[in-house]
């Protein structure tokens, strides 16, 4: 009897060994956080305080604003990745502000748009939508500009600013680099609602491998995230530039390895609790 309860004791300390190094070797595809500050432009002192945040966060710039080029040349120098934030026709019919693309235009009007804004704006890796409730969800335009894009390598990140977009699904269609958005991190810009809508972000990221988040350079969502970025490492997720899991492969590797992680963390969980039975019999 004293035996077999000590064969059970070293089977199932081999077994927790093993299931600790799986673990450990899954931490090459840890979860993946793509951070974009959408908005940037108009106002330099919220800007600058977004732009002071540590680590790869994304900066995405409104076309032809005050600070359009000083922020988007900032950005580049500090290493990391600029796109340019594009004004689309939205359903409730708000502002939109220059370089704005809208269902009138016709083929040529809309790529020279899109084109001159992507001139003036230097550095520019890749394109989501401002607003574009409307616009994002018409067949047309949207092949123009993933035509428009295509032509320049560059990505597009789809806000989903309504679930009736074909952003993504065009972009898909021809080749064109796209992510999803999956949290607005301060629709309501209080501490609260940040912090709620970032644990949000930290459990998508967990289940699936990632999750891209958008913010905007408003003083609560700057102060916020100065304070949580720095220990996002230590909460198990890799903040990352957009493009860095644009590839499909990347993206199914963070999956696969995310819900393998899991696997071995609840079958981890199993044999720690039936190594506590053996040493209490």
């Amino acid at each position: 009897m004293w035996t077999h309860k000590l064969g059970q004791k070293l089977s199932l300390m081999l077994l927790l060994s093993a299931l600790s190094g799986l673990l450990h070797a899954e931490q090459s595809f840890e979860p993946r956080m793509v951070l974009i500050i959408d908005d940037m432009g108009y106002n330099l002192k919220r800007g600058e305080a977004a732009l002071a945040l540590p680590g790869a966060v994304t900066y995405s710039i409104l076309p032809y604003t005050p600070y359009a080029k000083k922020f988007a040349v900032d950005v580049h120098d500090s290493g990391r990745e600029v796109m340019l934030h594009v004004p689309m026709a939205n359903t409730a019919a708000k502002a939109l502000g220059p370089g704005a693309l809208t269902p009138e235009m016709k083929r040529e009007a809309m790529m020279s748009g899109l084109n001159q804004a992507l001139d003036a704006t230097p550095h520019v890796s890749g394109v989501n939508n401002h607003m574009g409730s409307l616009l994002t969800s018409m067949d047309q335009p949207m092949q123009w500009v993933m035509d428009t894009l295509k032509a320049r390598n560059l990505y597009f990140i789809d806000s989903l600013t309504t679930i009736k977009s074909v952003g993504w699904k065009k972009a898909r269609e021809n080749q064109v680099p796209y992510l999803k958005r999956h949290v607005f991190l301060d629709h309501q810009s209080n501490e609260a609602f940040i912090h709620g809508q970032f644990q949000r972000a930290l459990n998508i990221a967990n289940k699936f491998g990632f999750v891209v988040v958008i913010g905007h350079p408003y003083p609560e969502t700057s102060a916020y995230l100065a304070r949580m970025l720095p220990d996002l490492k230590k909460l198990g997720v890799r903040l990352v530039p957009a493009s860095a899991i644009l590839l499909p492969e990347v993206k199914r590797e963070l999956t696969r390895s995310a819900r393998h992680r899991l696997q071995l963390a609840q079958a981890s969980a199993l044999v720690s609790e039936q190594q506590r039975e053996t040493v209490t019999d």
